[in-house]
């Protein structure tokens, strides 16, 4: 009970500033558009399309964001999120306006895949962007919580999304899902615009121009000079590998056992768990070393992983173990998105976040493919998933061990040159020709 009680007091406390109660609500506002885009490309182009030409919708647009995602990071740290967030925001809703149009005047399918791929290049940064804002306002007593509040919007998000833009397609028109798209984007984009003219955003935003200013010259790689970043963009694209493989390799199932229909909730069930995984241990005050928790979680995850693929042995059994499975993933999530913003400079918060979802991204594509490859057989569809994360398990622990020996070797560096009287006596009871000037 008490463990409750210091999570909700951990929730209470962060949306009791009204600051971070306003990127709460801007969050909610971003990440239920990112749920909503892919089916809504989907139904949009498959209702005048073939659906060769709406995979490939749905394609262009990812790849469009994937290829400047970094790029567009990087601009709002250097101009501030409000400004490159709002002019992306009016090339991102022309883009889906002429992808509106284009089915209805019968355009070609490469217009329709070109127009995808303008609304993906330009999306605003308000994923990334988000995950920065929250570094550096929560302030490190709520950091923790505020990413894993963060986890959670974002598969409340994954659950909710689709269900509402499947809804306006169907029911009203796809249209109506582009325009809920657009207005609750542009709501994120005006309320982080609020705060910044109001001056909660304001401080870390010059935070980060000072640190910008005594370096002129920025490097080509960015935040990618950081080793430990580095080592994180391996492990969350591993750790979502595993995610993509779940969700091809239930899919396959269902359909293996021709009951296709419940391949929805039993991912929505996967999304359910991570939510309550996020809400519950996310908001836990972390202790210890952050990397170590990162692989402790991974390896719970994947114990989650192993726990479906034996429930595939008996299909009833895959209602209970889905929860189970997903219980570790939000946890897993916040951690990493914590660790990313502690691996570079809060001049480069946002464009850290991003290359972090570029891995991922290119994860969820590798495990999708590595996944479609077993789905003949699906439970070794699942047991892939559960190996994947095994191995993204391992990477968090190199990595925690790699940290531990740093710091270690840090640590005993700034102790040696804390002790000028022993350094001295030690050098004056060598011999002459032994000793090292100071």
């Amino acid at each position: 009970m008490s463990a409750v009680q210091g999570v909700a007091g951990s929730y209470r406390r962060l949306l009791g500033e009204p600051v971070l109660r306003g990127l709460a609500v801007a969050d909610v506002c971003a990440r239920l558009p990112q749920g909503m885009v892919s089916i809504t490309l989907l139904l949009l182009a498959a209702g005048h399309a073939s659906m060769t030409t709406a995979g490939l919708v749905v394609a262009g647009y990812t790849i469009g964001q994937a290829v400047t995602g970094p790029l567009r990071g990087r601009l709002a740290d250097r101009y501030g999120l409000f400004p490159v967030a709002a002019a992306c925001g009016i090339g991102y809703a022309l883009a889906l306006a002429v992808l509106v149009a284009g089915p209805l005047a019968r355009e070609p399918a490469g217009p329709l895949v070109a127009a995808a791929a303008a609304a993906g290049l330009a999306v605003p940064p308000l994923s990334p962007g988000m995950r920065s804002l929250w570094s550096v306002q929560a302030g490190p007593g709520l950091r923790h919580a505020a990413f894993a509040l963060d986890a959670a919007v974002f598969d409340l998000g994954s659950i909710a999304g689709p269900a509402l833009a499947g809804a306006l397609a169907t029911g009203i028109a796809p249209a109506a899902a582009v325009a809920v798209l657009d207005v609750l984007t542009g709501a994120a984009v005006i309320i982080i615009g609020a705060q910044a003219r109001r001056g909660d955003v304001a401080p870390g935003e010059r935070d980060a121009r000072r640190e910008r200013q005594p370096r002129a010259r920025r490097s080509v790689l960015g935040p990618l000079h950081s080793a430990e970043l580095r080592s994180l963009l391996v492990t969350g694209a591993l750790a979502n590998a595993a995610l993509s493989a779940v969700e091809v390799g239930l899919t396959a199932y269902t359909r293996h056992h021709h009951a296709l229909w419940a391949s929805g909730p039993l991912l929505a069930e996967i999304s359910v768990g991570s939510v309550l995984g996020s809400l519950l241990l996310g908001a836990r005050t972390p202790t210890g070393d952050g990397h170590r928790r990162l692989a402790r979680l991974l390896g719970c995850y994947a114990l989650g992983l192993a726990a479906l693929t034996a429930a595939g042995l008996d299909a009833p059994l895959l209602a209970v173990a889905a929860p189970v499975a997903g219980l570790c993933l939000g946890p897993t999530l916040a951690s990493l998105f914590g660790l990313a913003a502690s691996a570079a400079p809060s001049s480069a918060g946002t464009e850290t976040q991003a290359w972090l979802n570029t891995g991922m991204n290119g994860g969820a594509a590798a495990g999708a493919v590595l996944a479609g490859l077993t789905a003949g057989q699906p439970v070794l569809a699942l047991a892939l998933a559960a190996l994947i994360a095994t191995v993204a398990a391992a990477s968090a622990a190199a990595s925690a061990a790699a940290s531990a020996a740093v710091s270690a070797a840090v640590s005993g560096t700034r102790a040696f040159r804390q002790m000028p009287n022993n350094r001295t006596a030690i050098r004056d009871a060598l011999p002459d020709d032994q000793r090292v000037p100071d």
